[in-house]
């Protein structure tokens, strides 16, 4: 698939900084601290738009949805702590099972309370509750998380999730940020920021410039959300309905609730 013609990268970024900084955007010109100076701007500029910062004292900062993407992740019969990707950040809702298992989703608990699950007694099958934590690390590489499950995985599933992943830095053979050609802007404006702050910590115009497009970016992110969450008002129920999703891991299925009561 080929890369819009409106899309900026790396190379552009080093140019845009490059001539702010009165270097020129010739990359050939430039000395070898030019180059490292021209690169520590970029790496700054590209993580305030990866996690931009509040726009306002009432506000957080903002979660892009192209920074939430979805993967699986294979249960093996008997293994029950699972690596999860180099690049997980945190879990963002729960794991599900494919649709056609009818399988409730697992449930997030805290590590101390799934360890006790474990210790109490040793029960196998589909699992229903998880708990992701740190692994351990020397500092030779970035930590990284690990997923624990229970009851064990009785057989083969294969279970779908959503997380919030970290990004690399950009280089020569992974030029495009995240977000495609519509916040190229925006990721110039971040760098151009950073470097006109750097040497007296002043905020200028393309600090302003940055802010209004982020603010327009994150505007028009949101509406990449659901439109529409299906009957939520009253409806119809007979006095003695009961609906059920499901085979339950032991005796019985799952019921349904709404507003904290069974239907």
């Amino acid at each position: 698939m080929a890369e819009s013609s409106l899309s900026i990268g790396v190379a552009d970024l080093r140019e845009e900084v490059g001539f702010f900084l009165g270097y020129g955007s010739a990359s050939g010109s430039w000395s070898a601290a030019q180059l490292a100076e021209i690169n520590k701007v970029v790496k700054s500029g590209v993580r305030r738009v990866y996690y931009p910062p509040a726009v306002s004292p009432e506000t957080t900062g903002y979660e892009w949805s192209f920074l939430r993407p979805w993967t699986t992740l294979a249960l093996v019969a008997d293994d029950y702590d699972y690596d999860l990707p180099d690049d997980f950040g945190r879990l963002l809702g729960q794991f599900h099972y494919d649709k056609e298992i009818y399988l409730h989703s697992i449930a997030e608990i805290s590590t101390a309370q799934l360890l006790e699950l474990r210790a109490n007694s040793y029960v196998s099958g589909d699992p229903e509750f998880c708990s992701v934590r740190y692994k351990s690390s020397d500092g030779s590489e970035g930590q990284r998380h690990e997923v624990l499950f229970f009851p064990v995985p009785s057989t083969d599933r294969t279970l779908h999730y959503q997380y919030e992943a970290y990004q690399g830095e950009l280089t020569d053979d992974y030029p495009y940020p995240l977000g495609g050609m519509q916040l190229a802007e925006l990721y110039i404006e971040s760098c151009l920021a950073v470097a006109e702050q750097r040497p007296d910590d002043a905020p200028g115009l393309h600090s302003q410039m940055f802010e209004r497009l982020l603010i327009d970016a994150v505007m028009r992110d949101r509406k990449r959300g659901g439109a529409y969450f299906g009957q939520m008002g009253d409806a119809y129920v007979t006095e003695d309905a009961t609906w059920r999703r499901g085979q339950k891991l032991r005796d019985g299925t799952y019921e349904i609730t709404y507003g904290g009561g069974y239907l």
